[in-house]
């Protein structure tokens, strides 16, 4: 290939596909490549300003159109398909990178990568046990198949959500599909310097996460619950509300690193979680992990966590005694799990992606040249 490899690539700067796109085009600097990174959801804050003037040489488009899990996004992806259309034709990619679903539709002349991070309609699925589709779901659903039988291939970040999507949208099993785990650009820390402190992050509001199990569970604990992110939790009655929890609210991303290292231990009672970067974070960073017993985890973990189910908070609350209790058990849990998280690389992830990269635009010179 002549000159750099052109990367067109869309992001949204809400919820976690923004650090995972931040991380994956750091790592993709060490490749001889030109990224043009187009972003949505909302204008970038203080903190994604700096992290984006650490990436050399990338060029930043930047918009609050909304993305298609937004509330009434449609008139908006309308508008953002003709701005990513306008800036397809002056940049003419290689290579056309969605983190999007509501834009991957279109009249692309180059290889499309479609990433399924998550979607509301697993998401639902998981929580309700239900495949059917609920009204105010629909148009969302059209909108995620449309993207899925446009798209060259179908990236997921874990086998899990992969299978589960596949019950949703069968156009799957007839696609080109690849499983890339995703990576974190974070610092290991030690797992010896340590303080007695129960740690999760994640709004309450959301029923996915299941932060809201642990406050039915917080006050039979021994140690402190801190809880990084809002606090607001549907019918709520604050009278009731766990005197051992912590509201940490919503947290820059180093300030939350720094809590992970503190804390001995890592707790996420999720319904639902295609991948999980807050857990690979706080392994990263030394903490024992309690997470919820779901295939995604399993996948990603294996025996370097402890697992509850997530709808129930006996079961929660003795998993968490027994790590807060028991010194040993708890530190080779730890150790396990920063073991673990050392498989998780942005290196490996940038790997993954250019390789699969290079493959589809070889295979489609192949194609017109047959």
């Amino acid at each position: 290939m002549q000159g750099p490899l052109k990367i067109l690539m869309t992001t949204a700067t809400v919820g976690g596909i923004w650090n995972y796109t931040i991380d994956l085009c750091k790592a993709l600097q060490f490749y001889d490549t030109e990224i043009h990174l187009m972003a949505m959801g909302s204008l970038v804050n203080s903190e994604q300003q700096q992290q984006l003037e650490q990436l050399k040489g990338i060029n930043f488009y930047e918009s609050n159109y909304k993305v298609e899990w937004m509330e009434n996004p449609w008139e908006d992806i309308s508008m953002a398909k003709q701005w990513i259309s306008s800036v397809y034709s002056k940049v003419n990619p290689d290579i056309i990178h969605f983190n999007t679903f509501g834009h991957v539709a279109g009249d692309w002349d180059c290889p499309v990568v479609s990433v399924f991070h998550f979607c509301l309609q697993t998401r639902w699925s998981a929580i309700t046990g239900k495949t059917s589709t609920p009204d105010d779901l629909k148009r969302y659903r059209k909108a995620v198949k449309e993207a899925l039988t446009s798209a060259c291939v179908i990236v997921a970040p874990t086998a899990a959500i992969l299978k589960d999507a596949e019950k949703i949208y069968p156009v799957l099993k007839h696609k080109h599909k690849e499983v890339i785990y995703n990576g974190r650009d974070t610092p290991e820390f030690s797992i010896t310097e340590k303080e007695p402190g129960i740690l999760t992050a994640g709004r309450k509001i959301n029923d996915a996460k299941n932060i809201c199990l642990l406050t039915d569970v917080a006050d039979d604990l021994n140690w402190p619950v801190y809880i990084a992110g809002t606090h607001n939790c549907p019918e709520e009655d604050e009278d009731n509300e766990a005197k051992n929890i912590n509201y940490l609210g919503r947290l820059p991303s180093k300030v939350l690193q720094d809590y992970m290292k503190k804390a001995s231990l890592f707790v996420m009672p999720a319904k639902y979680e295609p991948f999980g970067l807050a857990v690979l974070e706080a392994a990263k960073a030394g903490c024992a992990l309690a997470l919820g017993d779901i295939p995604t985890f399993r996948e990603i973990w294996g025996d370097a966590a402890v697992y509850f189910n997530p709808e129930s908070a006996d079961e929660a609350a003795a998993v968490l005694q027994k790590l807060t209790t028991d010194h040993a058990f708890r530190e080779e849990k730890a150790r396990k799990a920063l073991e673990r998280s050392k498989k998780f690389t942005v290196e490996k992830m940038a790997g993954s992606y250019i390789n699969l990269y290079i493959d589809l635009i070889e295979s489609r010179k192949i194609a017109i040249n047959a």
